[in-house]
């Protein structure tokens, strides 16, 4: 057996036999001091602080990785081989990152590189293969299963076939969206013919909360309903609890992370969480997705009101940990504002692409703003706040609405809201039962009670819309006429 066909074997193994292991400490410090020490060209410590980080970490590729540069820099041409095997094997799957990367020259020389660049599609698919076995517990009872060829998406869904289908066609709404509008780069299946399959899972309760426990830890069991899902970038794998918000967030990371991958970038957080977050609440228009004013735009405006936005430079250079653990709503909700204002100004492909170009010497995207505007920075806070200022208010509970179904709903599992009471003719007057699941008003999907909400408070009295529910697995479409709030 040669050495690339043993390392795709042992993918395979490692890969199913360790699905939901256990967590090693945080690494950041220790991979920051050996990062800084191959900056230095002491590529004897780096290899040190790499060997140590391997010790906390042996389930990671990180270390390997950073162990494979670090040996190669020192003409170490073997060792390095040795340890990008391990990473490999881990899960490492940026062919491109290997291709080009300056710290790598001597393992490029190797023998084994050139075996792993003309195999690397065997690779994958060995990979592809083990992904699938390693996500299926998670759904243990009726599972569907769609792949995505031209995204290269394997989706396994604990949801129905009509809601795996609607799941489906939203995926590839958001993909020509973004591929469109943003990473033009990636929206051909040659494009990404080195890049690996992604897994996205829609467990049920007991899958998600089994995944979960394995991501965030015990203590979320206390409080799983906080946690909407999540992409985990270094194991290709996207799990989300429903099929709104945290499905179309987590998506567009996957297309970020694809297209910062191709560019060998890792872009600035608050551009990362801000473009996933655009995506969270849209209109159609046609088949073209609208992204909207939102709950999370009433949170700017809060701030805006109270004089308690941060300036934009200051949401700039906030890093990922701070940026997710510290006033996470506040910093999510303005990165998603600031890219809406950009949309508006009809400036965020633009912005984005002069971003990218520039991104060695503007990590943090302030001069792509100014340069996409036309303004210095101090101009385009002024003209933002102005712009925040303006916006609508969007209603965010029922009490908000001009017009509602005059029933009592609450939040379901990730496809739609449950009905738990129909006062009066409700039942007659909009078809509804109880324990009726809402999925979509005028085709609109309402996921959740913010979803629901939002898309009710465009409608007037008196006005009659069409609602799309099921009960059980069987959907179905009837009229309803809104009532007075």
């Amino acid at each position: 057996m040669n050495q690339l066909l043993r390392l795709i074997t042992i993918s395979i193994f490692f890969c199913v036999s360790n699905a939901f292991g256990s967590h090693a400490p945080n690494p950041s410090e220790l991979e920051s001091k050996g990062i800084a020490a191959m900056v230095a060209g002491d590529f004897t410590q780096a290899e040190l602080d790499f060997r140590e980080l391997i010790k906390i970490t042996p389930s990671s590729f990180v270390g390997y990785y950073n162990l494979a540069s670090a040996l190669s820099m020192q003409g170490d041409s073997d060792g390095s081989v040795d340890a990008m095997s391990n990473a490999i094997t881990l899960g490492f799957s940026d062919i491109n990152q290997i291709r080009r990367d300056p710290d790598l020259v001597v393992l490029r020389d190797s023998v084994f590189f050139a075996d792993l660049d003309s195999n690397w599609q065997a690779l994958l698919e060995a990979r592809r293969e083990s992904d699938l076995k390693v996500v299926q517990p998670l759904i243990r009872k009726s599972r569907e299963v769609r792949t995505l060829e031209s995204l290269k998406i394997e989706l396994l869904s604990a949801h129905d076939e009509i809601a795996t289908d609607q799941a489906i066609e939203e995926i590839q709404l958001l993909a020509t969206w973004a591929n469109t509008n943003l990473f033009s780069e990636i929206q051909t299946t040659e494009s990404i013919e080195d890049s690996p399959w992604i897994m996205v899972v829609l467990p049920d309760r007991a899958g998600f909360a089994q995944w979960a426990i394995t991501v965030f830890g015990p203590s979320v069991r206390s409080n799983i309903g906080s946690v909407g899902g999540a992409y985990e970038h270094q194991k290709r794998r996207l799990v989300a609890q429903d099929l709104g918000a945290t499905l179309r967030h987590e998506f567009i990371h996957v297309l970020h992370w694809r297209d910062m991958n191709r560019l060998g970038q890792s872009h600035a957080p608050w551009i990362q969480e801000g473009l996933a977050s655009l995506v969270e609440d849209y209109d159609l228009s046609g088949d073209d997705v609208v992204p909207v004013a939102s709950w999370r735009t009433n949170i700017v405006k809060r701030m805006s009101d109270v004089h308690r936005m941060p300036k934009i430079e200051k949401l700039a250079s906030i890093e990922m940990n701070a940026f997710t653990a510290k006033r996470p709503l506040a910093q999510y909700a303005q990165a998603r504002t600031i890219m809406l204002y950009l949309l508006d100004e009809q400036k965020l492909g633009e912005f984005y692409s002069i971003y990218t170009q520039g991104y060695d010497v503007d990590p943090i995207g302030i001069s792509a703003l100014e340069q996409t505007l036309g303004k210095e920075i101090d101009e385009i806070e002024m003209d933002f706040r102005l712009w925040v200022d303006a916006l609508d208010r969007v209603p965010e509970t029922g009490s908000d609405l001009s017009a509602t179904l005059g029933i009592e709903i609450e939040n379901g599992n990730g496809d739609g809201v449950v009905v738990k009471a129909l006062p009066g003719n409700a039942r007659t007057r909009t078809g509804l039962r109880l324990g009726s699941v809402i999925t979509a008003i005028n085709g609109q999907p309402t996921r959740d009670l913010f979803e629901l909400i939002r898309i009710l408070g465009k409608y007037k009295p008196g006005q009659i819309v069409t609602l799309h529910h099921r009960r059980g697995k069987v959907h179905t479409t009837t009229k309803a006429k809104l009532l007075k709030s």
